[in-house]
């Protein structure tokens, strides 16, 4: 790895507004869905060339960040609503955590701690699969988002982790960065990050196994 990450940073315990690695997107001529994002500088740069890519030839065909990057605290927010809502439903926290997390990650496992993710447009997969417009988007970004380093950290036919995500997209160079070292810390020390998860429910979940499956299980092209 070209760089030691703090651990505060690769579980998302920090400011990306405070911090001089981080570009306000709503700043730059992307389209943005609300104000308030933020993304590394260097993705930033390679996405906005991207997107000028897309609008020249497709302009009247939506490419807009709807999420970037997210703290633990606003993934905590996340997960909290969720399992609360489940709770109601459900009395078995690990099928309750294993709800959430076909879609959400649990708060210090996001890729978007990292200022390197992107969701585009939408975050639904009907979009990309049955909308004439998300179509001509989906096959656009597979087969040139990676020529600006881009790759689909949740494709299809992964044995385990989230659900296929067509919206989310992460810049590699730093991305992978990420992921070798919190994998190292996995093997290493699992409970360094352990004992930094508070979330509801992480006492009463497999959280060291769910957490290895969560992170780990992406797209090889990724790493």
């Amino acid at each position: 790895m070209a760089q030691t990450i703090p651990l505060n940073k690769l579980i998302g315990q920090f400011d990306e507004k405070k911090d001089s690695d981080f570009v306000a997107l709503d700043s730059t001529e992307l389209l943005v869905n609300k104000k308030g994002m933020y993304l590394q500088k260097e993705a930033t740069e390679q996405l906005i060339k991207a997107f000028k890519d897309f609008r020249s030839t497709h302009p009247n065909i939506p490419f807009i960040v709807v999420s970037a990057t997210r703290n633990y605290t606003y993934q905590n927010g996340i997960w909290q609503r969720k399992w609360d809502a489940l709770s109601a439903k459900l009395n078995d926290p690990q099928k309750i955590a294993e709800e959430i997390l076909k879609y959400s990650s649990m708060p210090g496992t996001s890729r978007h701690h990292w200022g390197s993710d992107v969701d585009i447009t939408s975050v639904s997969s009907e979009y990309f699969r049955n909308d004439k417009k998300g179509i001509i988007l989906y096959k656009w970004l597979q087969e040139n988002l990676p020529k600006y380093g881009f790759c689909q950290a949740f494709n299809g036919g992964r044995k385990g982790g989230y659900q296929l995500e067509e919206w989310h997209w992460s810049y590699k160079p730093i991305a992978s960065q990420y992921i070798a070292q919190y994998k190292a810390i996995l093997e290493s020390d699992p409970n360094a990050i352990m004992k930094t998860l508070t979330f509801a429910g992480h006492d009463k979940i497999k959280l060291e196994s769910l957490v290895k499956e969560y992170v780990l299980t992406v797209n090889s092209d990724c790493y």
